[in-house]
């Protein structure tokens, strides 16, 4: 059996989730303190958020023994953690448990700053700050041609290992925060492509700026043309939740 950590962090401090050496990582950070704790072992992680991107439910599993008691492992690990990294819960997973390949829905939301002034900095380093104009109804509706089972290519950067560029997104929608000063995106889909979230926050900007949709539409309809829209600023990033089945 292994166990598995559902994990919260800020990235704004971490080279992203995956080791790096002589980088701050959120694997490396993990590790060590797993580490020290528990002896030899590894992290292993579902998404491999890029620096800056932030998570509320990262999934990992610990490879190593557990001569803890699992009832206790949260607590003694959160105080061993640096503030910026919390393990939320613990469970059992059999040894064929993969959290990346038996991932069954990944959730992302993305949050832009709209308020006529600068962000308190509790929300600073959670939201981009977009101040130019941009039509709600043209985001909305940029976000509804995004549901359902598309080839996803021009929304991807380059640096991606995935087989198939097609994926199947079942929730695309913005909903508006603090008043109305924070705009918040939410996506669900069956799996992201590298920088494919933040790619199409960038589309569906560009698309709110112009008026017209026709980007998106271009860049689904013609996946294989040319790349579509900007990668917006890590920092909005949050990876809300993992889905996995009878696991």
């Amino acid at each position: 059996m292994y166990l598995r950590l559902f994990i919260a962090y800020d990235g704004t401090d971490f080279a992203g989730f995956q080791k790096q050496p002589n980088r701050r990582t959120v694997q490396g950070e993990l590790e060590h303190h797993l580490q020290h704790l528990l002896g030899p072992g590894t992290v292993y992680g579902a998404s491999r958020t890029d620096a800056g991107v932030h998570a509320r439910g990262q999934v990992v599993v610990w490879t190593g023994r557990v001569a803890v008691p699992v009832e206790k492992i949260v607590a003694v690990m959160n105080r061993r953690l640096p503030s910026d990294l919390v393990i939320r819960h613990v469970d059992w997973v059999p040894d064929t448990f993969r959290p990346t390949y038996d991932a069954q829905a990944k959730y992302y939301s993305y949050r832009i700053w709209r308020g006529s002034s600068v962000p308190w900095p509790g929300t600073a380093r959670y939201v981009a700050i977009i101040e130019r104009p941009l039509s709600w109804v043209t985001l909305n509706q940029a976000a509804r041609l995004i549901v359902g089972q598309h080839d996803f290519w021009a929304f991807r950067s380059e640096g991606s290992s995935a087989q198939t560029t097609i994926r199947h997104v079942f929730l695309s929608k913005w909903t508006m925060e603090d008043e109305g000063n924070i705009w918040r995106y939410d996506i669900g889909a069956d799996g992201f492509l590298y920088h494919m979230v933040r790619r199409l926050v960038g589309a569906m900007i560009l698309c709110a700026e112009r008026g017209d949709i026709s980007l998106i539409q271009h860049g689904l309809e013609h996946p294989r043309s040319t790349k579509v829209g900007f990668v917006a600023p890590a920092k909005g990033l949050i990876l809300e939740r993992i889905d996995y089945d009878n696991t």
